[in-house]
């Protein structure tokens, strides 16, 4: 089985997303983790989650421009009357590329990681040239399982995380050296395939992306690891299911 754990399939209309199920079980997918970016987006994927299965649930708040504590209070709300549905919180952290204030990111910030450490839950992390300042915050919850969405930050800086971080690498790694780079220096149990769906595409000639593109994503994680494709992905789902407490 194969897994993506970090996509917004929310994003598309019921129609793509019936195809994308679909494309799916075709390719033996076993779970698609759909981050949420606002409140909005979170009650979006309880609803797709109750129409298919292979939908579960990440709640987290994005640091867009409008992002404020009054609806952070909401989203804790809402969080905890349905904390039995989700298995992670996320997508969330700090991105200085946002208008949003740095102050008033790392502030939401910190109370979305309180949280997940309040309910006992994995974050998935995101950390656009705010790298090295995302991981001093993370490193100041070693309990907390943290998965860094997507990261482009200095090599250099893996060696600064700590034991129970882990990084979700997306299916543009087909053509991406630094992904590629950053899976020989850590070692294999620390990564997860996700594919940021609808970016970061594996073909050149398909724009939007979905879970059953992570096929390419294990042929190079494969020649990558000097591993037979079967044991590669065997290798990621027992991760996965660790991270996320699936059976």
């Amino acid at each position: 089985m194969i897994y993506d754990c970090h996509c917004h399939l929310d994003f598309y209309s019921d129609e793509k997303i019936a195809k994308v199920i679909e494309n799916a079980n075709k390719n033996k997918v076993g779970a698609i983790i759909v981050n949420s970016v606002n409140l909005k987006s979170l009650k979006r994927i309880f609803e797709l989650s109750e129409k298919y299965p292979l939908i579960k649930i990440s709640a987290g708040l994005y640091p867009e421009h409008n992002l404020n504590l009054k609806k952070y209070q909401e989203f804790e709300k809402f969080v905890k009357q349905h904390k039995k549905q989700i298995i992670a919180i996320g997508e969330i952290g700090l991105d200085s590329t946002e208008k949003l204030d740095m102050k008033i990111q790392e502030q939401i910030f910190r109370k979305q990681l309180d949280l997940a450490k309040e309910l006992g839950l994995p974050v998935l992390i995101h950390s656009r040239k705010q790298e090295a300042e995302v991981i001093e915050i993370l490193n100041s919850y070693p309990k907390l399982i943290k998965i860094m969405h997507c990261f482009h930050g200095k090599l250099k800086l893996l060696d600064n995380v700590d034991k129970n971080t882990y990084f979700s690498i997306p299916t543009n790694v087909v053509r991406s050296e630094h992904f590629q780079k950053m899976l020989l220096i850590l070692s294999k149990d620390r990564f997860l395939t996700e594919t940021d769906t609808p970016y970061l595409s594996p073909y050149k000639d398909i724009r939007n992306n979905e879970s059953s593109f992570i096929v390419e994503s294990i042929k190079i994680i494969s020649k990558l690891w000097k591993l037979p494709k079967k044991q590669t992905e065997k290798h990621l789902e027992e991760t996965f299911k660790y991270i996320f407490s699936i059976k």
